[in-house]
């Protein structure tokens, strides 16, 4: 028998609590590939791994393609010519190095994702059954660009359509899930949001999404006219990709970094992250220019624009640790301390592979290790002050035995 062509494109959101799905998906690749080697398939893999950030100009993007990644794959895309090399391999293990290569990242834009994957330079479509597989633990609406892609929806369906283009999406339901699920051979997995799809079986998902490209018919006839770059992105310039430079600052013990006030500042995200197998737990002690003290953790979760959302590391469990604070307002504080206390005692902070991360809406992305040698309960890993100079963060890396009071 003849072999029979697939190209499909795994379209991957990177963004930090995406971790968990790059490991699932380099485990469990062999389960989609088996099915259509059965039915004497021949598979060609591209890949869209895609994150995105608030920058100061506007979101920008980092694509990672089989050729590479960065702005001049989308050049190369968006070209007269494409070559299809730089997109599809017939090798799996080409796409199990480049998933194990990627860096969590940032936040995310789906439906502009889809949109590049949906202008690869695919097989003919009267040989090659085209298939893009979305893979995201947030809605795909949600992101950088907030609801503006939504606008574009019925002009990526009839890019789909028009390019014979067979769509699975793995993602939390949402009103743009819906929308694209209306489209003529889709099919639809709706997941638990935020946890990197944990919850999810990838070898019986990806086993049936074999079978069922392998049963799929043909749609004949020719490829009617398409229109490329819905979003735009094949004018990008240089600066709309995330760089070294406007990915993130990493401060040292004593340094401190200004938070971007271009904009007001009307989101301010702190996140514990660790991979040890001990509990920390992520505290906030707050002082208001009125000369209150406040304390937000695990045992009181809320005080005025400032919110914990859940206590991770339970029971000394090792892993993709996090805890988050969400800030929706610096009015009205003076001073943050962002300190955690290990529930049951063990190393050095060191030694928990830790660090904070704080991200605000204006694209500010820094990080403070997790530093310290010396033992004790408590450490003082980084302060937010908010004074006339400017909302500042400062590496402090202090531990302690005692509770302590702002000072």
């Amino acid at each position: 028998m003849k072999p029979q062509n697939v190209d499909l494109v795994l379209l991957v959101d990177s963004s930090e609590s995406m971790r968990p799905c790059f490991t699932a998906l380099r485990e469990h690749l062999k389960d989609l590939l088996y099915p259509l080697q059965q039915a004497n398939f021949k598979v060609r893999f591209g890949l869209v791994a895609y994150a995105a950030a608030p920058g100061r100009g506007g979101p920008v993007y980092d694509h990672t393609f089989i050729g590479g990644s960065g702005p001049e794959m989308v050049r190369k895309l968006y070209s007269a010519s494409p070559n299809a090399a730089d997109f599809f391999t017939s090798d799996s293990s080409v796409v199990t190095r480049v998933l194990g290569g990627l860096e969590a990242q940032g936040n995310e834009d789906t439906l502009l994702a889809l949109d590049i994957a949906a202008d690869f330079p695919f097989g003919p479509p009267e040989s090659t059954r085209r298939v893009i597989a979305v893979f995201t633990d947030e809605p795909l609406e949600a992101g950088v660009s907030e609801a503006g892609p939504m606008a574009k929806i019925p002009e990526l369906i009839q890019k789909l359509m028009s390019r014979r283009i067979q769509l699975f999406v793995s993602a939390p339901f949402s009103s743009a899930m819906e929308q694209l699920g209306s489209l003529d051979r889709a099919e639809i997995e709706a997941v638990d949001g935020g946890d990197g799809l944990k919850s999810v079986d990838f070898k019986k998902l990806l086993a049936q999404m074999g079978k069922s490209i392998s049963v799929s018919s043909m749609q004949l006839g020719a490829e009617p006219a398409w229109k490329k770059a819905i979003f735009g992105q094949d004018r990008w310039t240089v600066d709309r990709a995330i760089t070294a430079a406007n990915r993130r600052v990493v401060l040292a013990v004593g340094e401190s970094a200004v938070l971007d006030t271009s904009q007001p500042i009307t989101k301010i995200n702190v996140r514990l992250q660790w991979t040890a197998a001990v509990d920390l737990d992520l505290h906030a002690f707050l002082r208001t220019k009125d000369g209150q003290e406040q304390h937000v953790y695990f045992g009181h979760r809320a005080e005025r624009a400032i919110k914990l959302d859940n206590d991770a590391g339970i029971g000394d469990r090792g892993g993709q640790n996090e805890e988050n604070i969400t800030l929706t307002s610096i009015d009205g504080f003076e001073e943050i301390l962002f300190a955690t206390k290990i529930f049951i005692k063990g190393g050095c902070f060191a030694d928990y592979d830790g660090r904070v991360k704080v991200e605000t809406n204006n694209g500010d992305d820094i990080v403070v290790p997790l530093t310290s040698r010396e033992r004790a309960d408590w450490c003082v890993i980084s302060k937010f002050s908010n004074s006339a100079n400017g909302p500042t963060i400062t590496n402090v890396n202090r531990v302690t035995d005692y509770v302590f009071d702002l000072g």
